[in-house]
């Protein structure tokens, strides 16, 4: 073969190796997408299945919109006060407004709301203490036409959180308390899970019972501690 020749056919067999290798490439890349399109498919299968298990009681566009992103335990707390709103009156007032019992001619609760800001609170301060908005703020957020819970007020600990290791947060100081809401609503959602069905609840509790052992072999720090501590474990 001459020089020429031996070098076209070095040429073509590179080629023909990159042109594989392009090809597995691109596979492995349609694989990831595809994978990725499942885990999506499988999350809105889940959302749709949990949403048709909810009953939806009040019909307005804040609950449907919280029944999407709150767990079922958190929800059916939330759920309540937007019930209870109903029956409220709220009366605007030069720092904020005024909410009472529509049988209360006297009395109430003050309600400050920034709308532009999407802040609320009220005096019963019922948020900062459970994290649920109450019967007062969202009689308020009714009135004034608001469709939606402003984000700030449907905490972490209480969403549904896809537990896929690729989403979970990364460690750091920083965020060491949003991991422990993050896993506080973890667990909520576990529960309302395994509750459905005995055999759910065996291997819950089985595996729980293996993940705890696990966890007490592990050292303890005081800044996990400290963390703990200001966070209401209201399941």
């Amino acid at each position: 073969m001459t020089t020429t020749g031996h070098s076209k056919a070095i040429n073509a067999f590179i080629q023909r190796f990159l042109s594989a290798q392009i090809r597995l490439v691109q596979f492995v890349e349609q694989v990831a997408v595809a994978v990725d399109f499942k885990d999506q498919e499988a999350e809105q299968q889940t959302m749709l299945q949990n949403l048709q298990n909810i009953c939806l009681k009040t019909g307005a566009p804040m609950e449907s919109h919280a029944a999407s992103i709150l767990t079922p335990f958190a929800f059916s707390k939330l759920q309540e006060q937007l019930v209870l709103a109903a029956h409220y009156a709220s009366f605007q007032m030069d720092d904020g407004f005024l909410v009472r019992h529509r049988t209360k001619l006297e009395g109430g609760r003050k309600v400050y709301w920034v709308p532009r800001e999407g802040i609320i609170s009220c005096s019963c301060y019922q948020f900062e203490l459970s994290g649920i908005l109450c019967r007062h703020a969202l009689r308020v957020l009714s009135t004034g036409n608001c469709f939606q819970i402003p984000d700030r007020y449907l905490p972490l600990r209480w969403r549904r959180i896809s537990t896929s290791p690729a989403k979970l947060p990364h460690s750091s100081p920083s965020d060491h308390t949003e991991r422990i809401q993050l896993l506080q609503s973890m667990v909520s959602t576990l529960v309302a899970d395994s509750a459905k069905s005995k055999e759910r609840l065996d291997i819950a509790t089985e595996q729980v019972s293996i993940l705890l052992s696990r966890i007490r072999e592990q050292p303890i720090t005081l800044q996990g501690v400290r963390d703990i501590s200001p966070i209401h474990w209201n399941l």
